[in-house]
């Protein structure tokens, strides 16, 4: 049985910088999002696998003795909407029967800029910044108040907003829920903004610790996209504060 890890995110939160700062560790064998290439936009008509198929071929890369990274994007619109008779806990308990007994919860809190930061990517389909390569200006982007798309699901911004609260919220609770009855089931939460936005690698000597392996010493292969204030970023700015000043999310305008 495989020993590993998983980290739950729902992207543009900075899973791509912490994932390529573990993948430099010796004891770590990184298989990135699993289940992500079986998205419809990416599978095209090829059969879906099952839940525990997509699992076992992304093992069959691991180095013995290593422990296995991967990672599941969390929302019912994301990864969990490619089996919709599975609800986060199945998953959970899956990985867990598997040997995945350490979890990570990786995510942002100012929503807004992960909008924005989607939309930039989605626009130009680089997701990833070398940290060899020179930033851009920045182009701003329109930004919808109402059908955004992410993964399976299409809502306003501010039902994105919630969503992503909820959804973060959900895996909190199924998490702790799974660990009053497996003790031997650890997690550890982080945040965007504590623990990669200023310097990765504290993520990075978090995890280490969290998973009782020693630091080694690891290169940011990437670098920070979209840190321009979001009236620099967003072409409709006065549209989208506007929609958001009202809200109990006005404070991410100034963030």
């Amino acid at each position: 049985m495989v020993a590993g890890v998983v980290n739950w995110h729902i992207g543009r939160c900075g899973s791509s910088v912490l994932g390529s700062l573990l993948a430099q560790h010796p004891a770590i064998s990184y298989s990135n999002e699993i289940y992500s290439r079986y998205m419809p936009r990416r599978r095209g008509s090829s059969e879906l696998p099952s839940l525990e198929s997509v699992l076992d071929h992304s093992e069959q890369s691991v180095l013995e003795g290593n422990l296995h990274l991967f990672e599941v994007k969390h929302l019912p619109d994301q990864n969990l909407g490619l089996y919709p008779h599975l609800k986060i806990y199945d998953w959970l308990n899956c990985f867990f029967r598997r040997g995945y007994r350490k979890h990570l919860l990786l995510s942002r809190r100012n929503g807004l800029r992960r909008i924005v930061s989607h939309l930039m990517a989605a626009r130009s389909g680089q997701y990833v910044l070398k940290s060899s390569l020179d930033l851009e200006p920045c182009q701003p982007i329109k930004v919808p108040l109402e059908r955004i798309t992410h993964g399976f699901g299409i809502r306003s911004l501010v039902s994105w907003l919630e969503e992503y609260e909820r959804g973060n919220l959900e895996v909190q609770k199924t998490l702790a829920a799974l660990q009053r009855a497996n003790p031997e089931l650890s997690w550890l939460e982080l945040t965007y903004e504590d623990h990669i936005q200023d310097d990765p690698k504290k993520a990075y000597r978090e995890v280490c610790s969290f998973l009782d392996l020693p630091e080694v010493g690891v290169d940011l292969l990437q670098r920070k996209r979209n840190a321009e204030p979001l009236d620099v970023q967003i072409q409709n700015y006065s549209d989208v504060r506007d929609c958001l000043s009202a809200t109990r999310f006005a404070w991410m305008l100034d963030s």
